[in-house]
């Protein structure tokens, strides 16, 4: 090793004697060499004399050092780097930043100048990056065998009988066991040696007591090496060293565990609130919903009841009040039969009891069919429906009556909700790969952000909506969309109310 680190100087000075050109002499290319070898001499030093040094600040005041010595002196050496512009005036032309004359030093030779300010640098970075970081424990018992070297005896692991400073152990103990169980232990020692006051005498028996009960803080070997330090009668060895690196290795290990655990158990309890949330949110829905059910069958019932019970007892009754009384009978049975066919096709739908009837048909004629339906049940409608359906749209495959259910549904809430002043819904359609696309967009207010994401729910009813209804119509739409392999959703962006229907041109039932 020793010969191929020779051959590497060799190496090393024979690149740089070709890069500077051939014309630096051996001497000045030793004066470079010997700048830069310099600026391990901070952290060497600060490491011998300062039990305050650690890795970092020696890292940072290297760094520094090697990047002064490289700026100054090494890449001014090789004559062809910086141009003649950037030496006399600095970089962009910050005079105080030249090479040869840092901070405005102008009358240094260059050898000096480089030593100057690359070691003042280096040691002032080593100094304070030391200060503001905290050494490890491995740093920490280093620190102390080194800087205390003659401190120490080179005696065998194990306590011998030298006298103590038992208010450090008092303070070392009170930091890591906590001052009332420190009291504690050490009073309890003083009536074992049948002394008196609160320090017990540092013997042998004592001091392994005491390991023994840091041990179960820190780690055996770092509080053997802790008391030995204390102590001051043994030596912090290898093995010592090498042992304590083992357990705070294990620790961190042990603490990385933990700190997934708790990342793992924040998020099991992040997704369990928002579970919560939602059941809240849909149990709130459903109390709505039975309260609406409820109300939308006793309404009709209640009708039912009353005109019939008018028409059993009033015999007196003339054929066109009659007539009247019989056809609001027929209405609220209706309206009661309707509600009973969703709440039946919603049930089924979720179960997956529905029979699809898989036939081939144009969408432009399944919307026009749709459209003349729910015009059929309102002849008084005053909404515009403007129609922009391409006559090249591929035939769709898929269970017609459903689809049409779900326009039906559609355009009946644009008919309802639509509060404009001249109403209008526009329907598109396009293809989109095996799909087509079908939009609905009415002209009204739309639906309120923070309703969007519960309108599809078969609780949900949004707002207090004077057009009454049960709030199952875009439930039942959801389902049949899933069933035919397609997607319903809300289009945001759109001043009105905006849905979006997705099919597949071919549809197969599984």
């Amino acid at each position: 090793s020793r010969r191929f680190a020779i051959l590497l100087i060799i190496l090393l000075g024979y690149i740089y004697y070709w890069i500077s050109g051939g014309g630096a002499a051996l001497a000045a290319i030793g004066l470079v060499s010997f700048a830069g070898v310099t600026q391990v001499l901070p952290a060497m030093l600060g490491g011998i004399f300062w039990r305050g040094a650690n890795r970092i600040g020696a890292t940072a005041g290297l760094l520094v050092g090697f990047s002064i010595w490289l700026y100054t002196l090494f890449l001014p050496s090789l004559g062809n780097v910086y141009s003649a512009a950037f030496l006399a005036e600095g970089p962009w032309g910050i005079w105080w930043l030249r090479p040869q004359a840092l901070f405005g030093v102008t009358k240094l030779d260059p050898l000096v100048h480089a030593l100057f300010w690359s070691i003042s640098l280096n040691a002032l970075t080593f100094f304070v990056g030391s200060l503001i970081s905290f050494p490890t424990p491995i740093e920490r018992l280093q620190g102390a065998q080194i800087v205390n070297v003659y401190d120490h005896s080179p005696t065998q692991r194990g306590w011998s009988g030298r006298a103590a400073q038992s208010e450090d152990l008092m303070i070392m103990a009170q930091r890591i066991l906590g001052v009332k169980q420190a009291r504690a232990l050490f009073q309890a020692e003083v009536q074992n040696q049948g002394g008196q006051g609160y320090l017990p005498d540092p013997t042998p028996e004592f001091l392994r007591t005491l390991e023994r009960e840091l041990a179960g803080s820190v780690g055996a070997a770092t509080a053997h090496a802790m008391i030995g330090q204390t102590v001051g009668g043994t030596s912090v060895s290898v093995q010592d060293l090498m042992a304590v690196a083992d357990e705070a290795a294990q620790i961190m290990e042990y603490s990385n565990r933990l700190e997934e655990q708790s990342r793992e158990l924040t998020r099991t309890a992040q997704e369990l609130q928002s579970a919560n949330e939602k059941l809240t949110q849909i149990s709130i829905q459903k109390d709505a919903f039975l309260s609406q059910v409820s109300h939308e069958l006793r309404t009709p019932m209640t009708s039912i009841l009353s005109f019939a019970q008018i028409l059993r007892d009033g015999a007196s009754l003339k054929g066109q009040e009659q007539s009247r009384y019989a056809s609001i009978i027929h209405d609220e049975s209706v309206r009661l039969t309707r509600l009973l066919d969703d709440l039946l096709d919603l049930s089924v739908l979720e179960n997956g009891q529905v029979n699809l009837n898989i036939a081939t048909g144009r969408v432009q004629d399944l919307i026009n069919r749709s459209i003349a339906t729910v015009i059929a049940g309102d002849a008084a409608m005053q909404m515009q429906i403007d129609c922009k359906i391409p006559d090249d749209l591929h035939s769709l495959t898929t269970d017609l009556d459903r689809l049409g259910q779900v326009f039906i549904n559609l355009i009946s809430n644009a008919k309802k909700y639509c509060d404009a002043a001249s109403p209008k819904l526009q329907i598109s359609a396009h293809q989109s790969g095996s799909d087509v696309i079908i939009d609905f967009v009415d002209n009204g207010i739309g639906i309120p952000a923070q309703d969007r994401d519960f309108i599809f729910e078969k609780f949900a009813r949004v707002g207090e909506q004077k057009t009454g209804g049960a709030g199952l119509g875009l439930a039942i739409c959801k389902e049949i969309i899933a069933r035919l392999g397609g997607e319903i959703t809300y289009l945001s962006g759109h001043h009105g109310a905006a849905f979006r229907v997705q099919v597949p041109v071919n549809f197969h039932a599984a």
